[in-house]
């Protein structure tokens, strides 16, 4: 799974439990993530061997966090307010999984993360700070989503 799909969507929604999320499920969030991400990348130029660095290193501090916000802008999740919008992301969860399961482990990782919203940020409507503690939320939160791999 790529780290994108990590960056929004993919944590929430690529729930493990008694159905793994399809193949074709991952893909088709994959598809939109990317089309956000590069959208604010014509922004940020985040390079190939940033995104490299940010996952080899699991640190998403190395990310701009108005990157973060823009991209969560465009997907509907940090309102123009700046503020976690949880509706559109249970939309997207009920648009992009089909187990009913994984759906209602995915919403309530949502639910654990609305507390971001409670959180001071210095930048005011422009959320970035929010969107970076949105993604940090939802790092935290998928060990409850994606069963852990295997050891080799």
């Amino acid at each position: 799974m790529s780290w994108l799909t990590i960056l929004c969507l993919g944590i929430v929604v690529s729930c493990g439990g008694v159905k793994a999320v399809s193949k074709e499920e991952i893909h088709m969030i994959e598809e939109v993530m990317h089309m956000h991400f590069h959208e604010c990348n014509k922004q940020y130029g985040v390079s190939d061997d940033d995104l490299k660095a940010v996952k080899e290193q699991k640190n998403i501090n190395l990310l701009d966090p108005c990157l973060i916000g823009c991209v969560f802008k465009k997907a509907n999740l940090i309102s123009d307010n700046g503020i976690f919008t949880e509706k559109k992301l249970i939309e997207d969860v009920k648009k992009y999984l089909m187990n009913e399961e994984d759906q209602t482990k995915a919403i309530e990782v949502i639910n654990k993360c609305l507390s971001v919203n409670d959180a001071e940020v210095s930048d005011g409507d422009q959320g970035c700070e929010r969107a970076k503690l949105l993604m940090i939320c939802f790092v935290k939160n998928k060990n409850h989503l994606i069963p852990p791999s295997p050891s080799a």
